[in-house]
């Protein structure tokens, strides 16, 4: 009986020991644990993270990457990318180009989810990435935070794609620099922008700094009308108009703001690298709901970046592509289309009948404005029997279709009187357009205007002369002095008789004395309809392009156009596209049609058997 009594007690006191090991062992596990969370903690208050923090995603994206640029002796101050990583290829492409180090990254990009308090928020911690630490910018960011819209929120930046979407491919790029990432709110407006672009520009006097918006363009649009709506907003980039900024389809406009205030600071030009979007990215091209991206880079105006796709070397060579049309009048009835269906319904069926833009690629597209741009398209004395004049809202969406030279060399530039003159020219110049010409018969430094494009001065001369003579004498002059001091001259001319389909002597005999005088293109236009071709020295002369967007429903043969695509290189090539407009709407002539209409046209034209043969192809080659 003892001896049972003795054997429980040992199993009791085994089993009590046992428990005792258990329980220190169980202690001593959660107290590791403890000691993991808070070294986990202490890690997580320390760094944020790339996202994805992933190497093999960031090598990857490398391996797609198609343009290269020329950065030797280059000033990049800034940039545009994407963050929305389906464009991650397009990414890793801008930074593939950057062959220098920078002290200092500054990156802005939108707040997304309107996290945090402040307008303006960055972070004073170091970034995890798959190529190591990214260290941020502790003097940068103290000197940014004297500005008061400026605040430290951390807690925002673990979802904020904006910043930790290109983390990585910052420390790939410059493993020597630091980093400061700055975060815009919605409320972010032009003033609080502009000095936020102030205090970047102090910071980079001392500095070496790049400073790069995350920005994602276009947003739920189709195909079509994101690469529409990108173009639009290229073209306010490029141009620096601050004015569009707000109004762009874009995620940040108060991102671009900055960075483009800043590029202007430092007296640079936009260089385009890349434009895409997500149907495109995922060969989906029928897809609803897209986004769209932009690459591109901020350059000293001092130096060029020479790519394919930026902008060349000036002692480069390069084509000049210039598009012309007719006679464009958006008063009466057109007014009317506009205010019912909106300017795009003028041009969106001619946008769209090309595989590309039809309006896209063109250093130079130029319409022959029939009437004024009054302040608010206000009428004034005398009263015409025709009498137009446009809001300059309306003619500023002509930007959308890159128009960017007006004729206004005509018998309705008068329309509004001297006031009128004076405002179409002033208002011009507000929007930015390029133009040329004086009111009906006269001639004077309001005839011509000299632009750049494709590295080549062009000379651009406007003449009317609808309800009398030209001062001849004066006209071959002005084209005599634009040919000594210009690579080409192209000249507008408002003449001949109205819906007459040949031209007349009177034309001819002034046509010979403009080329005669040095001018290397002539467009006509007033007849309403178009008239035939000549070529003259080897210059062409295009006596009547007709109506391009004009009211005139009465007749088939006013509602067809003639646009011309003048190719200039080494030889001159000139591609005809005939037009058709129904009820205002303009849009390219099927083949059948196309056939038909250059048979017409080769008719009417003075031409040798082999031009005649050209014209019927739509192509001249001289």
């Amino acid at each position: 009986m003892k001896l049972n009594k003795i054997k429980i007690i040992i199993i009791l006191s085994l089993l009590l020991a046992g428990l005792i090991v258990f329980a220190v062992y169980l202690l001593k596990t959660d107290y590791q644990n403890n000691v993991n969370n808070k070294i986990d903690n202490k890690k997580s208050e320390n760094f944020h993270y790339a996202e994805p923090n992933d190497l093999n995603f960031y090598e990857t994206a490398y391996h797609f990457i198609n343009k290269k640029a020329d950065f030797k002796n280059q000033d990049i101050i800034g940039g545009i990318i994407p963050h929305h990583l389906l464009a991650a290829d397009l990414i890793a492409e801008f930074f593939s180009n950057f062959n220098s180090d920078y002290e200092t990254i500054i990156l802005i990009g939108p707040n997304h989810f309107s996290a945090g308090k402040s307008k303006i928020i960055s972070s004073s911690r170091n970034w995890q990435t798959p190529y190591g630490i990214l260290e941020y910018d502790k003097d940068v960011i103290n000197e940014l935070l004297r500005f008061n819209k400026i605040k430290i929120e951390e807690n925002i930046f673990e979802k904020e794609h904006a910043i930790n979407s290109e983390v990585a491919f910052i420390k790939k790029t410059f493993p020597n620099a630091k980093f400061v990432p700055l975060v815009l709110r919605d409320n972010v407006d032009k003033k609080i922008a502009t000095e936020l672009a102030l205090r970047l520009a102090d910071i980079a006097k001392d500095k070496k700094v790049l400073i790069l918006s995350s920005v994602d363009f276009s947003h739920y649009k189709d195909n079509l009308t994101a690469q529409k709506n990108d173009e639009i907003s290229i073209e306010a980039i490029e141009t620096f108009n601050f004015n569009e900024i707000y109004n762009l389809d874009i995620d940040s406009p108060a991102s671009i703001y900055t960075l483009l205030k800043f590029g202007e600071l430092n007296n640079t030009e936009f260089s385009l690298l890349n434009n895409s979007n997500s149907a495109v990215l995922s060969n989906k091209l029928n897809l609803k709901s897209t986004t769209s991206y932009v690459t591109g880079y901020f350059v000293s105006k001092e130096k060029n970046i020479t790519q394919n796709n930026l902008p060349e070397n000036k002692n480069i060579k390069r084509e000049l592509k210039m598009l012309f049309f007719g006679d464009m009048m958006l008063d009466r009835y057109v007014n009317k289309k506009i205010k019912a269906n909106g300017l795009d319904y003028l041009f969106e069926e001619l946008a769209s009948s090309t595989k590309e833009n039809f309006f896209s690629g063109y250093d130079l597209i130029s319409v022959n404005l029939e009437g004024t741009v009054t302040n608010n398209g206000e009428h004034y004395s005398p009263v015409m029997s025709y009498d137009f004049a446009f809001h300059p809202d309306i003619i500023s969406q002509l930007k959308k279709y890159n128009f960017n030279f007006f004729n206004l060399a005509n018998n309705h530039f008068a329309d509004q009187g001297e006031q009128g003159i004076a405002e179409t020219r002033k208002n011009l110049q507000l929007l930015d357009f390029d133009f040329s010409g004086c009111r009906d018969r006269k001639t004077g430094e309001c005839s011509c205007k000299i632009i750049k494009k494709a590295n080549k001065k062009i000379g651009m001369a406007g003449f009317s002369m609808v309800y009398g003579k030209l001062d001849e004498s004066a006209v071959e002059k002005i084209i005599s002095d634009l040919a000594s001091t210009t690579d080409l001259v192209a000249v507008n001319i408002h003449w001949g008789v109205e819906y007459q389909h040949y031209f007349n002597k009177t034309q001819q005999n002034i046509a010979y004395k403009i080329i005669d005088a040095g001018a290397d293109i002539i467009i006509g236009h007033h007849p309403h309809v178009v008239q035939g071709i000549e070529i003259y020295k080897n210059k062409p002369i295009f006596y009547s392009l007709g109506n391009f967007v004009f009211d005139q429903y009465f007749s088939t043969d006013t509602q067809e156009g003639l646009s011309i695509s003048a190719v200039i290189d080494d030889s001159s090539n000139f591609y005809l596209f005939p037009l058709k407009s129904k009820s205002s709407q303009v849009s390219l002539m099927d083949q059948e049609e196309k056939n038909k209409f250059l048979q017409k046209l080769s008719d009417w034209s003075f031409v040798d058997d082999q031009i005649h043969g050209q014209i019927k192809k739509g192509k001249l080659e001289l």
